[in-house]
């Protein structure tokens, strides 16, 4: 997709924001119990509940992440790789003075794998099209300010990102995140179980949505009623199924 695309996609996805309080009313499988922070792998946590992440840096180099949970403490992990869960909230804090991190979409030049990537352009531009939208809530200053990323992914947010320091020069400080569905959901139109794929439930749980007249069905101008631009919306999601 071209990047100088993506505010403009992004503002207009993450309408679909409403399906994710819908899908919690249709779901027919118990939600797991959360088993806070596991590490999937060297340098891979899956965090399932809401934390606060502090962020140190270790020179120019990488990112340094610590937070707490039921699990214990992760202290100094080195440009993390992080699955995160959608409905929780997580606090990404800068807690040095320099460095500014931000979240970016998959647009973001980057190579490598867990634990060594590199963002490949200096380009401000390029760097700036991939941060979130919108950008000043996808940017945490450096400390001493109190400024914080506070986010709490919904469904249209699931999917690939990578964090990043904003100093263009500064290509290793980066890492991944990604956003998995609290109950294994695959797309935002997967809003009924068995989840993790898209079938005649998700369409029947939207439609019951939009004939109860529930504004979580109302993803398409003119916004503030129902009409086939919703339906339609709605089937473009289900279409492009799920990763």
């Amino acid at each position: 997709m071209n990047p100088t695309a993506q505010p403009t996609a992004r503002r207009i996805v993450r309408r679909s924001t409403k399906l994710a309080a819908a899908a919690t009313g249709f779901a027919i499988l118990a939600t797991a119990s959360h088993a806070d922070t596991t590490q999937l792998g060297p340098n891979t946590y899956a965090v399932d509940a809401g934390v606060e992440f502090e962020i140190a840096n270790f020179q120019a180099s990488h990112f340094l992440f610590t937070w707490s949970d039921a699990s214990g403490t992760f202290a100094n992990i080195i440009d993390p790789t992080l699955v995160l869960t959608t409905g929780q909230t997580y606090t990404f804090r800068r807690t040095t003075g320099s460095h500014p991190f931000a979240i970016a979409d998959d647009t973001l030049p980057v190579s490598g794998s867990d634990g060594s990537f590199e963002r490949t352009t200096t380009d401000l531009d390029v760097i700036g099209n991939a941060i979130l939208d919108p950008a000043d809530d996808f940017i945490a200053d450096p400390a001493p300010t109190t400024d914080a990323i506070v986010w709490t992914p919904g469904l249209s947010d699931l999917g690939d990102y990578f964090y990043t320091c904003l100093i263009p020069f500064h290509t290793g400080m980066v890492g991944a995140l990604s956003i998995e569905g609290a109950n294994g959901e695959c797309s935002p139109a997967d809003l009924a179980g068995p989840f993790g794929s898209l079938n005649f439930f998700d369409i029947s749980a939207y439609l019951a949505l939009y004939n109860a007249s529930d504004p979580a069905a109302d993803l398409a101008p003119p916004f503030g009623s129902l009409n086939f631009f919703d339906i339609s919306a709605y089937l473009a999601l289900y279409n492009a199924g799920c990763p």
